[in-house]
C-alpha cells in the first residue's frame, strides 16, 4: 500500500493516473494495457482524490417517537437534526466507554437512518430494542442489505461524483452536516464523510468530502463501483484509509476484546460526536465531567513507522515514543517518553 501524505491532504490523483496506466503500481506488464476512465483523468486535472467503499451496518428507525428514542440512547443532538441533517455520534455504556461510533443521518423523510461499523447491525439492534418500551412510537429494524455508502474526499469530489452517477448534483452541495436527496433515487449526499469526520482540520482547510449512500439502487451502486475499481490498483483498502485518517474501529483502538482499557469517545478524539449540553441520555454525566477536564488521561495519536514490513510491533504491543531535541551543539533526550498501547495495522 502506497504511503499517503499528512492528514490534511488525499492521494494525488495524477499519481493515481500514472499508476493506474502501469508506472508504479508493482510489475509492468507489457502485454496489458490499463484502461483509463475519463473521470479519473478530469478529477487528475484538479488536485487530490480518495474514493473508496465505505462497509457498514445500517438501522432504520422509524415512528414519531424516533427522534426522541435515538437522542436519549447516543451522544450526538438527533433532535437538532429534525428535517434533514448528519451527525457523527457514538453509542456509549453507563460508565461513558464507546461501544459503537454511528452516523447518523435524517434524509428529510419518515425515518432515522444509524450508519455503523459492518458486522454490527444484530448487536446494535439488540441494544436498542432493549431500551424500547411499550408506549414509545418507534420500531428499529436492522436494514444493512438494502445499502450501500461511498466515501468521496478532495478537491475533485463533486465533479467525479457528477460524472460517475450520471446526473447533476444537488445545488448547491451540502456543507458539513448537511444532506441532500438525489433527484428521482432513493440516494442521499452526505456534507461530511467518515473519512473527513476524522480529520476535521482537513475540513476546515476547504477539502471537499462526502458521503454517497444508496438505497437499493444498483445502476448507481454499479456506477460508483466501476469509478472505484479505476482506483484500486493505487488506492489503499478501507482498512488503511481509516488508519491513515484517525478513524477509529471497534476491536482494534476500542472495545477489542480481552481488553481491560475502557474508552471513552473523547480519548478517541471524537470530540465532534459528543453533545454534551443536549441533556440526559446515557453516559452523559460522565463525558460532561471529561469534557471538563484540563486534559484527557489518555489520547489516541496516530504513529508513523519507519521499517520493514516484517519490523512492524503486532497488534497490542507496547510503543515507547522519545524525543530528541538539539542542546548545546549535541542531540540530547527531551524527557519526554510516553509509553502507548499502539494497534500496529500491517497491510
Amino acid at each position: 500500500v502506497p504511503a499517503l501524505p499528512s492528514r490534511r491532504r488525499s492521494l494525488p490523483c495524477r499519481a493515481v493516473a500514472a499508476k493506474v496506466a502501469g508506472k508504479g503500481c508493482g510489475r509492468r506488464s507489457a502485454s496489458k494495457t490499463y484502461m483509463i476512465s475519463p473521470l479519473v483523468l478530469a478529477a487528475s486535472a484538479s488536485g487530490v482524490l480518495i474514493f473508496a467503499q465505505r462497509p457498514l451496518s445500517v438501522l432504520s428507525f422509524t415512528g414519531p417517537d424516533r427522534h426522541r428514542f435515538l437522542h436519549g440512547l447516543c451522544t450526538a443532538d438527533v433532535n437538532a437534526l429534525r428535517g434533514a441533517g448528519v451527525a457523527e455520534s457514538a453509542v456509549v455504556d453507563a460508565a461513558g466507554n464507546t461501544q459503537d461510533l454511528l452516523t447518523v443521518l435524517d434524509g428529510g423523510g419518515d425515518e432515522l437512518l444509524a450508519l455503523g461499523e459492518p458486522g454490527r447491525g444484530s448487536e446494535l439492534h439488540a441494544f436498542f430494542d432493549r431500551y424500547l418500551f411499550p408506549a414509545d412510537a418507534v420500531s428499529v429494524a436492522e436494514a444493512s442489505g438494502e445499502y450501500s455508502c461511498y466515501e468521496v474526499v478532495g478537491e475533485a469530489a463533486g465533479s467525479l461524483l457528477a460524472d460517475a452517477l450520471g446526473s447533476e448534483l444537488p445545488h448547491p452541495l451540502p456543507a458539513n452536516g448537511e444532506v441532500r436527496r438525489l433527484d428521482g433515487s432513493a440516494a442521499w449526499l452526505l456534507g461530511s464523510g467518515a473519512l473527513a469526520a476524522a480529520a476535521p482540520a482537513a475540513a476546515q482547510e476547504g477539502e471537499r468530502s462526502f458521503s454517497v449512500l444508496l438505497k437499493d439502487e444498483p445502476r448507481l451502486a454499479g456506477s460508483l463501483a466501476a469509478a472505484a475499481r479505476h482506483l484500486d490498483a493505487c488506492s489503499p483498502p478501507w482498512e488503511a484509509l481509516r488508519v491513515r485518517r484517525g478513524l477509529p474501529r471497534r476491536g482494534a483502538e476500542f472495545a477489542a476484546a480481552g481488553a481491560a482499557l475502557k474508552v471513552p469517545p473523547l480519548w478517541l478524539g471524537r470530540w465532534e460526536a459528543v453533545a454534551v449540553d443536549k441533556g440526559c441520555y446515557l453516559g452523559n454525566e460522565v463525558l460532561v465531567r471529561l469534557s471538563r477536564a484540563k486534559r484527557q488521561r489518555l489520547e489516541l495519536y496516530g504513529v508513523a513507522l519507519s521499517c520493514a514490513p516484517a519490523e512492524v510491533p503486532a497488534a497490542g504491543a507496547e510503543v515507547r515514543l522519545t524525543t530528541t531535541a538539539e542542546a548545546g551543539g549535541g542531540a540530547g533526550e527531551a524527557g519526554a517518553e510516553a509509553g502507548a498501547e499502539a494497534a500496529a495495522e500491517a497491510d
